[in-house]
C-alpha cells in the first residue's frame, strides 16, 4: 500500500491545519466509499466511527488534539453537542471492551477484502492522522496501524 515507517515520520511533521483538512477531505470520501457497505450488519457510518474510536485509543488515551479532530464526527454519530469530557468517558469504555474491539476490526480488516485500494488507503490515511495529530505516533498506535494494513 505505501512505505509505512516513511508515511508516520511525514504525518508525525505535518501541522494540525493540514491534519484537519486532510481528515475531511479523506473522510469525505470514505463515508461516500462505505455508504452502500454493510458487514455483519453495520452500516459504513459505523464502521467508520469504529475505526475512528480505535485511532484514537490506539495508545490508550485521548488528547485534545485528538478529540477536536473528531468532534465533528463523534457529534454526527452519537447527535449531540459532545464535550472533551464525555469523549474521555466514552473512550475509557471503549478501550475497556477491547474483546469486543478486537472482533470489530477483524471484521473491518475482512471488509478490507472486498473494497478497492484506493479505499483502504483512504481509511489507513485518515486513521494515521488521527493517531499522529500530536506530532508522535507511537508503538502502541504504529502496532494498531499495521492491523488495519496486513
Amino acid at each position: 500500500m505505501f512505505e509505512f515507517e516513511k508515511l508516520c515520520r511525514e504525518v508525525e511533521k505535518l501541522d494540525p491545519v493540514t491534519y484537519s483538512v486532510v481528515v475531511a477531505e479523506k473522510s469525505k470520501n470514505v463515508l461516500q466509499g462505505l455508504a452502500n457497505i454493510t458487514e455483519n450488519g453495520l452500516d459504513g457510518l459505523t464502521i467508520y466511527t469504529g475505526l475512528i474510536l480505535g485511532a484514537v485509543v490506539s495508545d490508550g488515551k485521548i488528547s485534545e488534539e485528538e478529540f477536536l479532530l473528531v468532534k465533528p464526527l463523534l457529534d454526527v454519530t452519537l447527535d449531540g453537542d459532545v464535550s472533551y469530557e464525555d469523549a474521555k468517558l466514552l473512550m475509557k469504555y471503549f478501550k475497556a471492551d477491547t474483546k469486543e474491539y478486537a472482533l470489530f476490526v477483524d471484521a473491518v480488516t475482512d471488509l478490507f477484502g472486498e473494497i478497492d485500494e484506493d479505499l483502504k488507503t483512504d481509511i489507513v490515511i485518515v486513521c494515521l492522522l488521527i493517531c499522529g495529530i500530536d506530532g508522535k505516533i507511537s508503538l502502541k498506535e504504529r502496532k494498531w496501524l499495521k492491523q488495519l494494513i496486513k
